[in-house]
């Protein structure tokens, strides 16, 4: 059983230091293992049944589409916009293509599998899951405004790469019908456990083979650097004045020489000049770590294991918690945060919180840091109970 879904679990062979350095948003990395079974803990038939039949979902949760695109949810949903499973499975069973967005908010494997790819790439993750009958495709050639990782669940599907209309798109710069997409550069298949990475702005589209596909969409919603560049002239603006001054009256007018005002332009770009480039990312890494809502499947059965804690007992950080610690200014105390919450505790216990958050399995009263045993239980229990820790 794959419990912790890390991202070197999903490129391998591959390892994340070529990843970055040969592949990542340059070109495809595509990874063929000949081992089926790779990504069956992660992502079945049944699973995709069981969310469709039971789960009452509502549109966009689940569309369904195919490349000729004369299919609307008033083709599977009610007015409520809740969808009938009966007719979803109809469309299906016709040649549609169901796609489920968003099931790593259902699904605890996805959701275990997300939270490893954000510890790795800093950035929010999301899944599509797209299930194609055999000799279909849900979309024609486009690009996505977000890198991907395609993950291969069962069944075939044949991948054609094209050219790159727009590199490196921003979130406007969206792939409108009628682009031309280059001619055809590489042409693969994808069997059951096999992976593509394939970059933002590349043209590309799939097509199932003989028999029915099922793969994730895993999408890496990143950052640029032209986020970090507006938020630092917002940043800026507010302790420059010069910055606030209204655009000139009647620039807007017919005949107004709008060359004019060049150098009043280059003396307020001048000003961002000197921002601070890690106190931009200090803010974006808080605004990160803040949105990371807890994931605790089993947390029930963890707080009623607390009672029996010992110095003996196993205990760990949850896998791929992504953390900060800073001190506190003015106070002798040191916060930590995670998961959407910030906890405050004595500076002494810092180095033993760092321990707790990193170390997956050890004895509890072997806990690195200064803490005597009662400070070494209070701190694992006050973790387990955040959904920081678990008793092993």
């Amino acid at each position: 059983m794959t419990e912790t879904f890390s991202f070197d679990w999903a490129i391998s062979p591959e390892t994340p230091d070529t990843f970055f350095a040969e592949y990542f948003e340059k070109k495809p990395m595509l990874i063929k293992r000949g081992q089926p079974g790779y990504f069956s803990d992660l992502l079945s038939y049944d699973d995709i049944d069981r969310v469709v039949s039971t789960m009452g979902l509502h549109v966009p949760e689940i569309n369904v589409t195919r490349a000729d695109g004369n299919i609307t949810p008033t083709d599977f949903a009610y007015e409520t916009g809740q969808v009938d499973p009966v007719r979803v499975n109809q469309l299906h069973a016709d040649g549609a293509t169901v796609i489920l967005s968003g099931l790593h908010e259902r699904l605890p494997a996805l959701a275990r599998y997300c939270r490893a790819m954000e510890a790795a790439m800093s950035a929010r993750v999301q899944t599509n899951i797209y299930m194609t009958p055999p000799g279909n495709q849900g979309f024609n050639p486009h690009y996505d405004g977000h890198d991907v990782l395609v993950l291969q669940v069962a069944g075939t599907k044949e991948w054609r790469i094209y050219g790159t209309p727009v590199e490196l798109p921003l979130p406007d710069q969206a792939f409108e019908r009628g682009m031309d997409v280059g001619e055809e550069v590489q042409r693969f298949v994808l069997e059951p456990g096999d992976a593509v990475y394939i970059p933002r702005g590349m043209a590309h589209d799939a097509v199932a083979t003989d028999e029915t596909s099922l793969h994730i969409t895993t999408g890496l919603m990143f950052r640029t650097w032209a986020d970090a560049l507006a938020e630092a002239v917002i940043a800026k603006a507010h302790r420059e004045p010069a910055m606030r001054r209204a655009l000139p009256p009647g620039y807007a007018n017919y005949g107004a020489d709008l060359d004019a005002y060049d150098a009043t332009f280059a003396e307020v770009v001048a000003m961002v000049g000197d921002a601070h480039v890690g106190k931009l990312l200090s803010g974006f890494r808080e605004e990160f770590l803040t949105a990371r809502v807890p994931r605790v499947e089993g947390q029930m059965a963890q707080l009623a294991k607390l009672d029996g804690l010992t110095m003996d007992s196993r205990v760990g950080a949850h896998p791929h918690i992504v953390f900060g610690i800073h001190d506190v200014p003015d106070e002798d105390q040191v916060c930590l945060a995670a998961q959407g919450a910030e906890i405050i505790l004595p500076a002494h216990a810092k180095d033993a919180m760092e321990y707790c958050i990193t170390t997956g399995d050890f004895r509890l009263g072997d806990m690195g840091g200064d803490l005597d045993d009662a400070g070494k239980m209070v701190l694992v229990k006050r973790f387990v109970r955040e959904g920081l820790m678990r008793v092993l």
